[in-house]
């Protein structure tokens, strides 16, 4: 049995080779930009320094054998991180992108067929040409389509909704998710999903977005992701059990981002008074940003930090807030349960199937100041279910480590390819 996994960037699609070869079924992961004995990667970081050259190096992982990763389209791959990093360049993104994605596609498709696989796994928004050439080429190589996120036709619907019920931040959501009103990307979703027969989905709140454009129950191979525990060890809850009337401390991780909700939340919190609930937003912002100004008074923005810096920032609040419109598994909503914060997360936040309401936390409906007003209000009338509730979050996350995904995925492929 031979399965290829293929990116032109990266996003999980490790993980999913890990899983993969861990059950014997990987023939080759095939990608880009990698950072290994002679590649343009590994030629380049000698060049690079700081973050950047941080960034090169980190694309590897330990988990495969050099041998077992194939690159195509390796210099495209570089110049489309140039372009995504350096703001000169950033016009040229999405052309880069996308030419990228198709020629990589094509050497995919032929090197599928020459070595004759069982299946090929790639991601959305990468190339529906891939499987459309499989379809025509070689129908018998099964195609699984790795679903991260909830499906762009479905998510336009609801972004345009938000456009209407909070116009000042249409513009930021416009320019958050300009390709969901780019018809030739919506037209590539609507062939990568007709070209699919198989979906790996994270969550129930991705298979209601693909169901919208036709995709049936029986195409959906669920497998939700992980997360690493070990980097966000319990809060201490002793200042919850003696507050002493100080504000209930609540806390946001994803940037100023509309697509993540936040107007709804900002706008909650300008509702709520200060000595009862403090808000921390942690995450890239610009205080010149005109639609934020009116927040920055009574919500504490942190800017970019690095990610280890964020256990400690979760470790000194008390509730997680999450209103997202749209997530496929909303990951930070994870770290901050295995944290042990009781959390308050939108119906769209992709991981309804593991944080229940009124156990681990309140699940709220999308694009509502209001439902964000009263689950915020309702922790500081109740701070005696933060603990509890905060234990039951943690003892959730827990359930969900990346060795439960390996394990998954290698089940939901294997029973997918004898269906």
């Amino acid at each position: 049995m031979k399965i290829i996994v293929c990116h032109p960037a990266q996003q999980h699609s490790y993980r999913l080779a890990t899983a993969l070869k861990r059950g014997k079924m990987l023939g080759a992961y095939i990608t880009t930009v990698y950072y290994k004995p002679r590649s343009f990667t590994r030629l380049i970081s000698t060049i690079l320094k700081g973050k950047f050259k941080k960034k090169a190096e980190g694309r590897h992982t330990s988990e495969l054998d050099d041998k077992e990763v194939i690159q195509f389209c390796e210099i495209e791959g570089l110049l489309k991180l140039l372009a995504l990093n350096v703001p000169f360049f950033s016009h040229f993104y999405n052309k880069l992108k996308y030419n990228t994605a198709d020629r990589f596609a094509k050497k995919v498709a032929q090197y599928a067929i020459d070595h004759r696989v069982d299946a090929v796994v790639t991601y959305d928004d990468c190339s529906p040409l891939l499987f459309e050439t499989l379809q025509e080429k070689a129908p018998h190589i099964l195609r699984i389509l790795d679903v991260s996120a909830a499906n762009l036709i479905y998510m336009r619907q609801i972004y345009d909704k938000d456009m209407d019920l909070s116009p000042d931040f249409a513009m930021r959501l416009r320019k958050e998710m300009s390709r969901c009103w780019n018809p030739t990307i919506l037209d590539r979703a609507k062939r990568e999903i007709l070209s699919s027969q198989k979906f790996l989905v994270p969550s129930n709140f991705v298979s209601t977005s693909l169901k919208y454009s036709g995709v049936k129950e029986n195409q959906m191979l669920y497998c939700p992701y992980g997360v690493d525990a070990s980097q966000f060890s319990q809060k201490n809850y002793e200042d919850v059990k003696n507050m002493n009337d100080r504000p209930l401390r609540f806390i946001y991780v994803g940037g100023v981002k509309e697509l993540k909700g936040i107007s709804y939340l900002l706008k909650a919190f300008m509702n709520i008074p200060q000595d009862k609930a403090e808000l921390t937003i942690v995450g890239a912002y610009s205080p010149q940003d005109k639609d934020i100004q009116p927040y920055l008074r009574r919500v504490h923005f942190t800017g970019m930090v690095l990610h280890s810096e964020v256990p400690n920032l979760l470790k000194a609040a008390d509730v997680f807030v999450f209103p997202s419109l749209g997530d496929g598994f909303g990951l930070a909503v994870l770290e901050a349960a295995a944290v042990g914060l009781p959390l308050i997360i939108s119906e769209n936040a992709g991981v309804t199937d593991v944080i229940r309401n009124n156990k681990e936390g309140l699940v709220i409906p999308i694009q509502s100041s209001k439902a964000i007003e009263d689950a915020v209000t309702w922790f500081v009338n109740h701070p005696e279910a933060i603990c509890p509730m905060g234990m039951a979050a943690r003892a959730k996350a827990l359930e969900y480590t990346w060795e439960r995904y390996y394990k998954t995925a290698a089940e939901q492929i294997r029973r997918s390819l004898h269906d």
